[in-house]
């Protein structure tokens, strides 16, 4: 009974402390916010279509990155996060305002971030720190704040990528955990890559150690499989998407933006390996703009390095490499990575390189591990270093206009 209302008792504060840190996140997220709703309202003016029974604009939006198609007008990502704001532009109809949504999954986000920690580390200080460290000192700040089309779905995908970490962490069935993260994708498509951490960590389930000498008879597919079904759902449901819109399996939407092959960052096609030093030199060695005037120091909108936003990944390194968890996380980022790497453009316009907020879950709970539970000065320091950067680029870009390539 004393452990039952331990229990409790521990759930009662974790609960607690997840709505304060939504509020929390909330103000600060709608305070250092861009004073008005982002124009690329793409998935509201989606949702508003769905609403009338159509999957396209009757017209096109000269602002707006359109896929036309016979006759037709189409949002180029994937549509999943128009489908979750489906009540909300019922309501409001086009005044829907996609940055206050933003804004809402932007602060669920370090919430769940908290969770997740919480399901790493005994310590309430760790657990803290690292949700702050994911909501202020990382560039999902600066993300969760603009709701732009493409910052908006980054934010949508980070929110199902870590239901289904958590899904996973607190050993819900693999159905459910896979259903999150095909949702995930129909937001994000490079996030399926990540599918071998959860393949990994429900490796106890349908992987038997020692006894039988057969593998066949130590491995148990159904969990797999029920993973795989909860994924596959959404693969089949994009399919059916893409046969409606261009009569075809594959998302060719963003082949169809008139021009876009035009452009001299595509000379080999919207994806080739070629592409990869560039988004390289970017995610590593990405600098904020030195200008003679005030205020000196702009940010890039071609990008910044990873270090510069967020120092305190560094500790992911210390994650250590012979547990499920790190060679889960650390395939998976190899795997979203080379993916995003590999497209033509490395996601300008931009604060910090944002096409990492696809393995920024990951990351984040190795970080977590490094840490591991006793947060020191150190760690302070480099998270709090972060969090100054982030706050900078944030209130330069958003409420100064303080920003040039």
């Amino acid at each position: 009974m004393e452990q039952r209302v331990t229990d409790r008792g521990s759930i009662k504060t974790a609960l607690f402390l997840f709505l304060a840190i939504f509020a929390l996140s909330f103000a600060v997220y709608f305070l250092t916010r861009e004073d008005s709703p982002t124009p690329f309202n793409n998935f509201v003016r989606l949702a508003d279509a769905f609403l009338h029974g159509r999957l396209y604009l009757t017209s096109d939006v000269s602002w707006l990155e359109i896929a036309p198609f016979d006759g037709k007008y189409y949002i180029v990502p994937p549509p999943f996060p128009a489908f979750l704001i489906l009540p909300v532009v019922a309501v409001f109809g086009l005044s829907t305002n996609q940055t206050l949504i933003s804004i809402f999954f932007g602060s669920l986000n370090v919430s769940l971030a908290f969770l997740a920690a919480r399901a790493l580390s005994k310590s309430r200080s760790v657990q803290l720190w690292t949700a702050a460290m994911f909501g202020f000192g990382t560039i999902h700040w600066w993300v969760a704040t603009t709701g732009g089309v493409w910052t908006f779905s980054h934010t949508v995908s980070a929110t199902l990528l870590f239901a289904a970490i958590l899904l996973t962490l607190y050993k819900s069935r693999p159905f459910f955990t896979g259903a999150a993260l095909g949702a995930s994708y129909w937001t994000r498509l490079p996030t399926i890559l990540s599918l071998p951490f959860f393949v990994a960590m429900y490796a106890d389930e349908w992987y038997r150690r020692g006894g039988d000498p057969s593998l066949y008879k130590r491995v148990n597919l159904r969990p797999l499989i029920w993973l795989g079904a909860g994924t596959g759902i959404f693969i089949l449901l994009n399919t059916g998407y893409n046969m409606l819109r261009f009569n075809t399996p594959f998302d060719i939407s963003y082949y169809l933006i008139p021009g876009i092959l035009d452009e001299p960052w595509f000379q080999k096609g919207i994806f080739d390996f070629s592409y990869i030093p560039r988004n390289l030199k970017v995610i590593f060695g990405g600098f904020p703009k030195f200008i003679d005037g005030f205020p000196y120091v702009t940010p890039s909108w071609s990008g910044m390095a990873i270090w510069i936003t967020t120092p305190a990944f560094i500790y992911a390194l210390f994650a250590g490499i012979r547990n499920k968890l790190a060679i889960g996380c650390w395939l998976s980022i190899l795997l979203v990575a080379t993916a995003n790497f590999c497209h033509g453009t490395w996601g300008f316009s931009q604060f910090g390189y944002r096409f990492a907020m696809d393995f920024y879950p990951f990351l984040f709970l190795l970080t977590v591990r490094g840490i591991g539970n006793d947060i020191r000065w150190h760690h302070k320091v480099l998270i709090s270093i972060g969090i100054l950067v982030n706050l900078w680029g944030v209130l330069w870009i958003n409420k100064f206009g303080w920003v040039s390539y």
